[in-house]
């Protein structure tokens, strides 16, 4: 299949895909991967979501209009879809990983707003990798202290984002920022969720950091489809 260049991201779709999809692999789960236009039908027959990176979600879902700063999707429908994924989560208590834009739509969605551009002066946040802290009593430091790497105070992050959460929605937690303040996970204490600002998927192949966040996921989706009925666990991406 030949690559085509996608808005807002930084390499060609299937490369970005999958580095996610080989993540999932690794931890032992099967990847599948699920139509934006799908019936919600399909949500009962997966144990797990991961919802990838990707360009800026339509201002107008948090009430505001699009800046000089603003690249939306190349596909009108995707804001829609991939809210869809977040609610399917939410209702069926499916384990999830919500990456980059994932964690953003999370937030509007929740009645949260976003910053439309953060500033760099303090902390570049494209293309750059930068310490975040960890909220000590989170799902998030559960699943990152899988790895021998993990440190609360200062763990290294992949970060590619100009957006950041602005107002926080409702029943959302911050639970790590980096050292300029911009928020860098979100959580529902009720909700088996985490959702993180920077890409893990970048750097998984080689850091156990970023690997254990796959790990989490997967070996929670285990445990939610061995509630089920017995086998291997299905990741489902969007």
């Amino acid at each position: 299949m030949a690559s085509a260049k996608i808005q807002g991201l930084r390499f060609s779709g299937t490369v970005v895909a999958n580095a996610v999809l080989e993540s999932i692999v690794r931890a032992g789960g099967e990847p599948v991967i699920v139509s934006p236009v799908a019936e919600s039908a399909v949500w009962d027959l997966v144990d797990g979501i991961v919802l990838p990176g990707g360009s800026d979600i339509n201002p107008a879902r948090y009430g505001a209009e699009p800046d000089e700063t603003h690249a939306g999707t190349d596909f009108d429908i995707q804001d829609d879809a991939d809210a869809r994924a977040i609610t399917a989560a939410e209702e069926r208590g499916l384990p999830t990983l919500l990456i980059c834009r994932g964690m953003q739509l999370w937030n509007v969605e929740r009645g949260g707003s976003m910053i439309q551009h953060w500033p760099s002066d303090q902390q570049e946040h494209v293309g750059t990798i930068h310490d975040v802290s960890v909220d000590a009593d989170s799902r998030l430091a559960t699943a990152l202290g899988r790895a021998a790497s993990y440190s609360p105070e200062a763990t290294s992050v992949s970060s590619y984002h100009h957006q950041a959460v602005g107002e926080l929605g409702r029943d959302l937690r911050v639970v790590s920022r980096a050292s300029d303040g911009c928020v860098e996970a979100l959580e529902d204490p009720s909700l088996n969720i985490v959702a993180v600002q920077w890409h893990p998927e970048d750097r998984a192949a080689n850091l156990d950091i970023d690997q254990s966040l796959f790990d989490w996921v997967v070996a929670e989706a285990a445990e939610f489809r061995a509630k089920k009925n017995e086998g291997k666990a299905t990741v489902a991406t969007v």
